[in-house]
């Protein structure tokens, strides 16, 4: 417990003179003594330290590079809807979806039995000509030599010229049966071919090497000309087809590489051809892209990001140090010298921007901000213009 202060003495002793008594002496010093107590009591003003905040410097650029994400596909180089050119009834499908398949593999097959007994029934056709031909050759080469022997015959006189004249005709005959028999073994030869070209035809191949992304039919089903049966899938490295405006489409080369982000994955892509027609939907010219990547899901989405110099004067400062104002304007607080008291921190002063650009965490700014100012970075909100700061260590 706090101990009362002494009397003052002058006090005590004009309490003692007065003409009242002690009843009015006693009371007086009592007032005297609680007015001392209060005055003794009051608290000391203390004095306020200057609230730290972090700063950067305000440094100009004239110019700056700006990073943009453009989405577009992931495709495969070729991609086939694969069927047969005949019609027939599926007789199997030799490979399921997923299966990884070389170039001239077969996938599936029609029912060949119909094709296999017209080739037989050709073979037989083939022969008979075939002897047919060997048989007038056999007549034509006994009537030339008997031709021939007429002609000494006549030249002796020993025939006359009306038996020449039929031998000579009879040869000619056999010629042209000859020449018919020979267009029939030519005729029959072609229906072998056009069968064989329909055998080969009723089995169904991979054009290149890929991967079996669908199976659309089943055995036994009856297919028409031309139905699709296989989506196949090329296995070659992929390709990303992405839609760029076409002033940034401007700066693009053929080998160029620039980054792409497919899922969770980075990949370093290559420019390998920039699309002569814009996009009739959204205006944009389509980029081809090399992916050097196989195992990416096809129709997957895929972010080329193109990096771009900008020309415009600026500061670049943290996003955090910007300050809404009023009537949509922006600002920052920038550390002045206070007018007095320098011990005391420096003062805190507004300066109106204008956000040109914003990357990241970091935004270029345009406005009544001078090189080298030093502008509070974060904590904006503790701090209004005139309040006394200091640099955060």
């Amino acid at each position: 417990m706090d101990s009362a202060p002494a009397m003052p003495p002058a006090l005590l002793s004009a309490l003692r003179r007065t003409r009242w008594g002690p009843p009015i002496a006693i009371a007086a010093a009592a007032a005297g003594l609680a007015i001392a107590v209060a005055v003794s009591r009051q608290p000391r003003p203390q004095v306020q330290r200057p609230l730290p905040v972090a700063v950067v410097t305000a440094q100009p650029v004239t110019s700056y590079l700006t990073s943009r994400d453009y989405t577009g596909e992931v495709v495969a180089g070729r991609s086939s809807s694969l069927g047969f050119e005949l019609p027939g009834t599926l007789e199997q499908v030799l490979v399921e979806e997923g299966d990884r398949v070389m170039a001239g593999q077969p996938l599936a097959h029609l029912d060949r039995r119909r094709l296999r007994a017209q080739r037989q029934q050709s073979l037989a056709q083939r022969d008979v000509a075939r002897a047919a031909v060997e048989e007038v050759r056999q007549q034509l080469t006994l009537a030339e030599l008997q031709r021939d022997r007429r002609r000494r015959l006549h030249a002796q006189g020993a025939i006359s010229r009306e038996d020449l004249d039929q031998q000579i005709h009879g040869s000619a005959a056999l010629r042209s049966r000859l020449v018919q028999a020979e267009g029939q073994v030519e005729e029959a030869e072609a229906r072998l071919r056009q069968i064989d070209v329909d055998l080969a035809r009723s089995v169904l191949v991979a054009p290149f090497d890929g991967t079996v992304s669908r199976r659309r039919l089943d055995e036994g089903v009856v297919v028409s000309g031309g139905q699709a049966l296989i989506t196949l899938v090329e296995s070659a490295p992929l390709e990303a087809r992405v839609g760029v405006p076409p002033d940034a489409a401007q700066d693009l080369r053929p080998g160029q590489r620039h980054p792409v982000r497919v899922g969770d994955r980075r990949l370093q892509a290559t420019v390998s051809a920039l699309l002569p027609e814009l996009d009739a939907g959204s205006r944009t010219a389509t980029v081809v892209l090399r992916l050097p990547a196989e195992d990416l899901p096809v129709g997957a989405t895929a972010r080329l990001s193109l990096r771009r110099t900008e020309m415009g004067a600026g500061f670049w400062l943290p996003t955090t140090a910007l300050v809404a104002a009023e009537r949509g304007l922006w600002s920052v607080y920038v550390l002045v010298p206070a007018d007095a008291a320098p011990e005391r921190g420096r003062r805190v002063a507004r300066r109106l921007v204008e956000p040109l650009h914003t990357e990241g965490d970091r935004s270029l700014v345009r406005g009544t901000l001078r090189p080298g100012d030093r502008v509070i970075a974060a904590g904006t909100h503790r701090v209004v213009p005139g309040v006394r700061v200091t640099e955060a260590p």
